[in-house]
Parts: structure tokens; C-alpha cells; sequence
């Protein structure tokens, strides 16, 4: 679920850039796939090619993550309030003909509630990452936290990726250049090369980037069977998803 999150990725990536340009965030400008590679849809010698540290993104759940305690991997795990990721999800399958929807929000939804949608069930991906059963060393942060301190969520990854220190000041560019609205006027970051295999009369590939947002589609009957699923699945975990910051 880390594609619902997309501004993590760039400001992992500006992290490491800022400490590799020695503050200077202007320099080294790359397209966003080539600094971090989806896993899953990049051959294993590009992979293997990047220099260190290495920066790999994936959507694979928990039990498919290779783990080798004598390798040194950091994993960090951005999560979202689920019906903020339902509705993103929701126009990034409509968008994509490879999905094949054309269907409801409220079809697509239930879809969601049982886990037949990409990446399966959400509650079950994100509660395996923090339960963390392999003792991997994650990093696990709510794309709400970001929203509601973005400097202290800059500096705790900066930290966990045992980078240099980093002020407030160059804290706040990070993520003022990591920002959607940067994002989305960046060609190296707002995915614009996907133009021709995504629906021309469908949302933008990078749409809001907002917290709260399921408020324009939810009724209050569906956000009570949100609710009460994440109570179920997260009953004996300490993980809550207010729909407030």
C-alpha cells in the first residue's frame, strides 16, 4: 500500500540527496523510478546495479519480503487511513485499463472490504508490517503523521536512516520539495511518463495527496463497516486510524 502514499517516496529520495548534493537539493535531479525501483516490475540486474545505499520500493506483503538477519536492511512502512486508500485506489484502477474496472465506487468498495483488490487486504497488510513477527528493523509511520508534523517525520526518517543530522531549516525544504503540490509540477516525479497507458478521461495520476478525502464518498453506513473492521482486524493491536489529525 506504500503507491497510495506517493510524496514518501520523494522525500526518502530527497533525504538521501540532500546529504549526497551537501544540501544543495537543486543538483542531481533523476526521474523518481530510477532513484527508487518498484521491485516487482524491474528486472533484478537493474536492481542489483544501483549503488549503495540502495533505496527499493514494493508492494509485497510481509510474508514475501525476503529477510536475512545478516544483511543489513533497513524497512520503512508508510500506512493510510483505509478509506483514504479505498478511494485512491478506487480511480487508480479506473484510470489503468490493465485493471479493467468500470464499476462503482460503492462496487468497489465492497471489493476493498473483502481484500479482492490489489495488493489484497489492506488490514492484513498493514498489520503484519507492525506486528513485525520477524523482528525486521522497520521504521512504521501513518501518512497522517507526515500531514500533522511533517519536520519531526523528516528528521525520525532522516534519523532511521542513519543519515547526518539534518536542522529544522533543511528539514522544512525537504519537504517542501517532497510536497504533492511539488510534486505534481515535477516531470520526474509525477509520473507523467504513464500518460499512455492510463484512461484519458480519468483522474490524474497524482490526484489530492489529502487526508480526508473519503469524506466525499463514504456514506455513513459504508464508513461504519470501515470502522468496524478496522476494530475486528486491529482488536489486539495498539493502531489507530483517526479520521482527524
Amino acid at each position: 500500500y506504500q503507491r497510495r502514499v506517493r510524496g514518501t517516496q520523494k522525500l526518502i529520495q530527497n533525504l538521501h540527496k540532500v546529504h549526497k548534493t551537501e544540501h544543495d537539493l537543486t543538483r542531481e535531479d533523476k526521474v523518481l523510478t530510477d532513484v527508487m525501483p518498484w521491485l516487482e516490475n524491474e528486472p533484478n540486474e537493474k536492481v542489483d546495479a544501483l549503488p549503495g545505499p540502495r533505496y527499493i520500493k514494493t508492494h509485497n506483503p510481509y510474508q514475501t519480503i525476503a529477510h536475512d538477519p545478516q544483511v543489513r536492511c533497513k524497512y520503512i512502512y508508510i500506512a493510510r487511513n483505509p478509506k483514504d486508500v479505498c478511494v485512491s485506489l478506487y480511480h487508480h484502477c479506473k484510470a489503468f485499463a490493465v485493471f479493467q474496472y468500470d464499476g462503482t465506487f460503492e462496487e468497489f468498495s465492497d471489493l476493498f472490504l473483502q481484500g479482492k483488490v490489489e495488493s489484497s487486504d489492506w488490514w492484513m497488510h498493514v498489520k503484519d508490517f507492525y506486528k513485525n513477527s520477524k523482528d525486521m528493523n522497520i521504521f512504521f509511520m501513518k501518512y497522517e503523521d507526515m500531514h500533522a508534523n511533517g519536520i519531526e517525520a523528516v528528521q525520525r526518517l532522516n534519523d532511521f536512516c542513519e543519515l547526518p543530522f539534518l536542522s529544522d531549516g533543511m528539514a522544512e525544504e525537504v519537504l517542501r520539495r517532497s510536497s504533492f503540490k511539488s510534486m505534481k509540477a515535477d516531470p520526474n516525479s509525477n509520473y507523467s511518463w504513464l500518460s499512455t497507458v492510463r484512461k484519458k478521461d480519468e483522474a490524474p495520476f497524482l490526484r489530492k495527496g489529502t487526508v480526508g478525502d473519503w469524506k466525499n464518498y463514504f456514506t455513513p453506513e459504508l464508513a461504519a463497516k470501515f470502522d468496524e473492521k478496522t476494530r475486528k482486524m486491529f482488536a489486539d493491536i495498539d493502531l489507530d486510524f483517526s479520521d482527524h489529525l
